[in-house]
C-alpha cells in the first residue's frame, strides 16, 4: 500500500465515523441557515433603511441637502409593475388629461377642479387664482391640449401683487396612492409646483415636484438665487399650529435633487435644465410612514420611517395617527416664494422673471393611482 492510499483510508474512516455522530447519511436532519425549528431562536432580517435615502451619482457635494442622481435621458412614465403597483388602477375623479375644447369651462373639468387654492389663503405676494388658467393645443402633439399657467404682476392695489395660477381637486384621498405628472418647467425663476395637502386643516403636505426654472436666464445672465436652479425639490411637510404660530417640519437631507446631461462631468453646466423640455415626476405615497419618488420613470429618492432623523415625522405634528394619514387634494400652482431670496422687497428688486410668456408652466396630464381606482377615505377622531 503507497502513501496516497493511506492518506485516502484513513480519510476515508474519519468521515465515516463524523457521518456517523452527525447523521449525515439522513438529509432530513440537514437544516437550511436561518430556518431553525426553536422558537425562541431570533432570525436576522435585512433592516430597511430609515430617513432619507437618495438614489446617488458619482458627483457628490459637501452639502448634504443636494444630492445628484445618475444619468437618464430617457424621459419615461413609471413601471407599475416594477414598483408594486402592478394591478393598480387610475382613479378617474383625481386624473386629468386637460384635452378639454372648451378648457376650464368645460363642464367635466368644473366638476374634478376648483380653480384657485382649496380654501381662501393666499401666500402674499402670490395670488393663487384661476385667471392664470388657461388651455392651448400642443403644437408638437396634434389632437393634445395642454394646461398653462402663467405669472402677471398685478399693480392696481396699494401693494404689488404676483398673480399666479393654481387649480386644486375637489376629491381628496389618503394612501396607499401614486400621483404622476407630465410637466414642462417654465423658463422664469418662479416656483413651479404638482402637490397635495391635506384637507380641512392643511397640515400635512407631499410635494411631488417643485421646480424653480434655469440658472441661466434668457438674457444669458445668471439667476439671482443660482443654488435653487436647474434643480427639483422633492420634500414633504408636517405643521403644528397653534393660535398664534405654524410650525414647519420638513426633511434636510438630499431634498434639492439635480441630473446630469452626461456622465464624467460634475460641473453645474452639465445639469439636466428642466424647463428645455417636458419631464415626468412621480412619487408613492405608500403608507403613512413611506413616500417614494421618481423621475422620468426611474426611482430617486424614499423617504422612510416615523421618528428617525429626516423621516417623516420627527417631532410628531401629524394628529391623525402616526404619519402621513389625512385625505389630501391635488394641487398644480405657481407661486412667488420669497424666502429664497431673503423678503418680498428682494423678491421685486431681483432682476429674475416673474411675469409674461416665460413664465408658462405647461402641464400634459396629471394621473393618480391606488390598487382599486378609487378613492381611499379616512376618518379621523
Amino acid at each position: 500500500m503507497n502513501r496516497k492510499t493511506s492518506l485516502c483510508n484513513l480519510s476515508g474512516l474519519i468521515i465515516f465515523f463524523l457521518c456517523c455522530i452527525l447523521g449525515c447519511n439522513n438529509d432530513d436532519n440537514i437544516l437550511p441557515e436561518n430556518n431553525s425549528d426553536d422558537p425562541d431562536e431570533e432570525v436576522e432580517e435585512e433592516e430597511e433603511e430609515l430617513g432619507s435615502i437618495a438614489i446617488l451619482s458619482d458627483c457628490l457635494f459637501g452639502d448634504t441637502n443636494l444630492f445628484d442622481t445618475p444619468v437618464h435621458n430617457t424621459i419615461e412614465e413609471t413601471s407599475l409593475v416594477d414598483n408594486g403597483m402592478e394591478n393598480w388602477q387610475k382613479v378617474e375623479i383625481l386624473s386629468d388629461e386637460f384635452d378639454y375644447i372648451g378648457g376650464k369651462q368645460s363642464p367635466e373639468f368644473q366638476n374634478k377642479w376648483r380653480l384657485g387654492y382649496v380654501n381662501n389663503f393666499q401666500p402674499l405676494p402670490t395670488i393663487w387664482t384661476g385667471d392664470q388658467v388657461s388651455f392651448e393645443d400642443d403644437t408638437s402633439n396634434t389632437g393634445n391640449r395642454i394646461l398653462i399657467l402663467q405669472a402677471i404682476i398685478d399693480e392696481t392695489g396699494n401693494e404689488k401683487r404676483l398673480r399666479c395660477g393654481m387649480i386644486s381637486s375637489k376629491e381628496t384621498s389618503t394612501y396607499p396612492l401614486y400621483q404622476e405628472a407630465k410637466v414642462k418647467i417654465s423658463n422664469s425663476q418662479l416656483a413651479n409646483a404638482v402637490w397635495m395637502i391635506s384637507k380641512e386643516t392643511q397640515i400635512e403636505e407631499i410635494d411631488n415636484v417643485e421646480a424653480y426654472g434655469p440658472r441661466i436666464r434668457i438674457d444669458g445672465q445668471e439667476c439671482d438665487r443660482p443654488y435653487f436652479a436647474d434643480r427639483i425639490h422633492l420634500s414633504h411637510h408636517t405643521f403644528r399650529q397653534t393660535e398664534t404660530e405654524r410650525f414647519d417640519y420638513q426633511p434636510q437631507k438630499h431634498t434639492w435633487m439635480s441630473r446630469k446631461k452626461d456622465n464624467n462631468d460634475c460641473s453645474r453646466d452639465n445639469d439636466v435644465v428642466w424647463s428645455e423640455q417636458f419631464h415626468i415626476f412621480g412619487v408613492k405615497w405608500e403608507s403613512p410612514t413611506k413616500l417614494v419618488y421618481f423621475i422620468d420613470g426611474k426611482k430617486v429618492k424614499t423617504v422612510n420611517g416615523l421618528r428617525e432623523e429626516d423621516a417623516i415625522d420627527p417631532r410628531g405634528y401629524t394628529t391623525c395617527g402616526d404619519g402621513l394619514t389625512r385625505e389630501m387634494h391635488m394641487l398644480i400652482s405657481q407661486a412667488s416664494q420669497p424666502w429664497r431670496y431673503g423678503g418680498v422687497d428682494a423678491f421685486w428688486n431681483s432682476n429674475d422673471i416673474k411675469s409674461g410668456p416665460n413664465t408658462k408652466m405647461v402641464v400634459d396630464w396629471i394621473r393618480v393611482y391606488t390598487p382599486n381606482g378609487q378613492l381611499n377615505k379616512q376618518t379621523c377622531n
